[in-house]
């Protein structure tokens, strides 16, 4: 049977027929090259991608047998606490807790860490104001009552300080088929050894975060964007290698 493979987008709100204005021009590269789009599964579709939002619920997720993923394939990259330890000498030294107490502040004393990053599993304050996440300059308090207005599942990821100029040099690698790809082709060693161990988690397209040294984190390949290094043309051709037989 041939392969007949289609991306499909959120839709406007007023029309459900058109895909939504952000990624209108991700779309139209797809289809330059080649490759079908919609907000809806064609029937005559055998495989579908999902590009979009981040999904937070399981009964949000596509049901559709033939999406490349199932939900928790998706799940397994979303919260840092379920990828982590597959990275964990890789990455950020990190540890996890259910509660922001004193507790965790002896256990931040304990390992010598005068500052640290702290999000909830998958989602950070960052969204809300700069230095949001980041203790002693925000405290516990702060933290979790701007938690509690913005509700996330998930452990507290208590992350060591990395100075931001170090972090500013993450790039943005893709994993397509288990392949690594980025625009200028050019992988550490560290993202490699990362994607080899990643894989084993089931997603056939996913992202990686990372410097030249370390991993930084992981994300679902449904809800990342591709960053601007990576033009909407290049991701397109990445696709269409990958996933068109």
């Amino acid at each position: 049977m041939k392969n007949v493979f289609q991306v499909i987008y959120p839709s406007e709100e007023n029309n459900k027929d058109e895909i939504i204005a952000m990624f209108q021009g991700d779309a139209q590269a797809m289809k330059d090259i080649g490759l079908l789009v919609g907000t809806k599964a064609l029937e005559s579709a055998t495989s579908l991608m999902y590009k979009g939002f981040c999904i937070y619920k399981k009964e949000d997720y596509p049901k559709d047998c033939r999406f490349l993923n199932s939900y928790q394939e998706y799940a397994n990259y979303a919260p840092l606490s379920i990828y982590y330890p597959h990275i964990a000498e890789l990455s950020i030294e990190t540890f996890f807790v259910d509660e922001l107490n004193d507790d965790v502040l002896k256990l931040i004393q304990d390992k010598g860490w005068s500052k640290v990053f702290i999000k909830k599993d998958s989602k950070a304050l960052e969204h809300i104001d700069d230095g949001k996440s980041l203790w002693p300059q925000t405290s516990f308090a702060e933290m979790l009552q701007l938690y509690d207005e913005n509700p996330f599942d998930g452990k507290f990821a208590i992350r060591k300080f990395i100075e931001p100029e170090i972090i500013e040099k993450e790039e943005r690698y893709w994993v397509l088929n288990g392949n690594v790809y980025h625009r200028l082709n050019q992988i550490p060693e560290v993202v490699k050894e990362a994607a080899k161990r990643l894989n084993k988690l089931g997603s056939k397209y996913y992202t990686i975060d990372a410097t030249p040294e370390f991993i930084v984190e992981v994300n679902p390949g449904e809800s990342s964007d591709r960053h601007a290094v990576n033009s909407a043309e290049l991701f397109a051709s990445w696709i269409k290698k990958e996933f068109v037989k």
